[in-house]
């Protein structure tokens, strides 16, 4: 039988592996620290330039809510019996305030005679904590829909004062 190039390990190889980790673990941890504060800042920023469109990119709604855009939407549905249904709906909303909320509405839903019932859970975040929930990525995109479904809706100073004289035109001829 052919011996073995290897040793078995001993436990001062082993503490040597191990203090080489505890290195490696301490730099992913300043890495990951310096990636979050960096990618904080950034929403930060957004935030900051983005809150000030909210009114003009919130989806019409009851007159006493705030102003919101979704940045993201997830809806879990698990049929129950007949035609009731469980739902769980998770959001993270920009409000026009600048803060950020996360919400978690829940419940079942019957289309038949029956009790239903519906919990709902807000739960404010600062940039930071966003981040780590749900990632600068999804963040961003989020935003990035919102802006573009809103600017399909916008109407520009000029193509409103346009609409303005057709409808006028469009009144005299009704007299």
């Amino acid at each position: 039988m052919a011996s073995s190039s290897l040793s078995p390990p001993t436990p001062a190889n082993v503490n040597v592996v191990l203090d080489g980790l505890d290195a490696l673990a301490a730099r992913m941890t300043d890495l990951k620290n310096e990636t979050l504060e960096k990618e904080t800042a950034v929403l930060e920023a957004i935030i900051k330039r983005v809150t000030p469109l909210i009114p003009l990119l919130s989806k019409k709604q009851v007159y006493s809510c705030r102003c919101r855009i979704i940045i993201t939407h997830d809806r879990i549905d698990a049929p129950l019996d007949g035609e009731a249904y469980f739902y769980s709906e998770s959001d993270l909303i920009l409000y026009e305030s600048g803060q950020l909320v996360r919400t978690h509405r829940y419940g079942d839903f019957r289309v038949s005679p029956g009790q239903g019932w519906e919990f709902f859970d807000e739960y404010p975040l600062d940039a930071s904590s966003a981040v780590e929930a749900i990632g600068l990525d999804a963040i961003v995109t989020g935003i990035i829909k919102a802006l573009e479904e809103a600017s399909e809706t916008i109407i520009l100073p000029q193509e409103g004062e346009a609409r303005l004289v057709a409808l006028s035109k469009i009144l005299k001829g009704l007299q």
